[in-house]
């Protein structure tokens, strides 16, 4: 069952803002285009929060439920500023209007750092001035927000610079025919942000939250859902630190795609990028302490980083002996409390372990009996996992 919606309310000096949130992950910060609402966002957000992202969406100024009015840019920026404020670490992703605010708003270094990348939908920093008057007269709502439009085309250099200037990923999600954004317009962006990435949704126009919803949040799931974590991890400095086969980060990016190859879900996946935050039984050079587990939550969501929590709390001379029961107890390290592992959890514990057992086997230098060892207790482990990952990791194995 989705989860349902919880009602936000913003209050800003000259408007209220109105929204609302659903999810536990990764936040996905979604700002509508100007004429819609934030509504148009549900159908994307279903999805996203079944594949495991939260989702925040908020009517913009002088639209749907919020007051205000919106006749310049940077009011509208300002709005972002603090929807950020109220959500630091979030991914933003703004359609159209939506977009060119939140480019506004990444030009105050204060909500810089508090984000984590940016996706533009159907929407370039620059675009040509005449040739978006026309597509706006065209859907009839350029007289309705002329004001805005006009003062926006005069930021054109501000925000242009603004994007060059980004060392947050960035992804540009195009539509297809119906598009406002040219090909020009992406190569310009591409220019300006090298770092950038472009992909199409060829049967959407403008509105690809309203047209392909699906294609959309495939995009953004696929895209997006690690660009937090990976922005804690590089602040903790993972890339700063020797392990097996490179640093902690390339450790912990194969960990992952192991993961992912064994069919983990984002829960897992997230877990596997992020399981060595607090160190582990066998890496002792935590990042983060376990007494600011919020700031992981934030990153992967409450249910990744239980599973980090107790991959790392695990006392692994305690615990491994009892690998096979039905139910496994699962000595903490840190409290030495015992936790019973069982279900979903039992399964996803022991498919982070193998990834993990597996990197280390092809990257560390290892005695024949440690090698011997570790194939033991992927062994062990398998116990808990069905039959298709069991051949996978046969072949692995080998």
């Amino acid at each position: 069952m989705r989860e349902h919606n919880v009602s936000r309310e913003l209050v800003r000096p000259d408007a209220v803002l109105r929204g609302d949130e659903r999810g536990d992950g990764p936040t996905l910060l979604l700002l509508h285009a100007g004429g819609e609402r934030r509504q148009v966002w549900e159908p994307v957000a279903d999805q996203l929060v079944d594949a495991g992202l939260r989702c925040v969406a908020f009517d913009q100024r002088e639209h749907g439920d919020s007051g205000g009015v919106l006749n310049a840019l940077d009011p509208c920026a300002a709005d972002i500023s603090a929807l950020v404020d109220a959500e630091p670490g979030c991914v933003i992703v703004g359609a159209s209007m939506g977009g060119l605010a939140a480019v506004a708003a990444l030009g105050d270094p204060a909500t810089r750092a508090k984000v984590t990348g940016l996706v533009l939908v159907d929407v370039t920093p620059a675009p040509d001035a005449d040739r978006i008057r026309g597509f706006l007269s065209a859907g009839g709502i350029l007289d309705r927000y002329r004001d805005f439009v006009e003062d926006t085309f005069t930021h054109a250099a501000r925000l242009r610079r603004i994007v060059a200037e980004l060392d947050l990923p960035i992804l540009l999600i195009r539509g297809g025919r119906g598009s406002t954004v040219t090909d020009d317009d992406a190569a310009a962006l591409l220019r300006a942000a090298p770092h950038a990435t472009v992909v199409s949704v060829p049967e959407a126009g403008h509105l690809v939250a309203r047209d392909q919803p699906a294609a959309l949040a495939r995009i953004l799931v696929t895209t997006t859902a690690t660009w937090p974590i990976l922005a804690l991890l590089r602040e903790l400095g993972a890339d700063r630190l020797d392990h097996p086969g490179g640093d902690l980060l390339d450790h912990l990016h194969r960990v992952h795609d192991l993961v992912a190859t064994l069919g983990g879900d984002l829960r897992t996946r997230l877990g596997a990028l992020a399981h060595a935050t607090y160190g582990t039984d066998g890496f002792p050079q935590p990042l983060l302490p376990p007494d600011q587990r919020l700031r992981l939550r934030t990153a992967v969501g409450v249910a990744a980083e239980s599973l980090v929590y107790r991959y790392g709390a695990c006392d692994r001379a305690a615990t491994y002996p009892h690998l096979g029961a039905a139910a496994l107890p699962c000595a903490d390290r840190f409290t030495g409390e015992t936790a019973t592992l069982t279900g979903a959890d039992l399964h996803d514990f022991a498919l982070l372990t193998v990834a993990n057992e597996l990197d280390i086997l092809h990257h560390a230098t290892l005695t024949p009996e440690a090698a011997r060892s570790i194939r033991t207790l992927i062994t062990r482990c398998a116990t808990y996992l069905p039959d298709p990952v069991v051949r996978d990791l046969t072949d692995l194995l080998r």
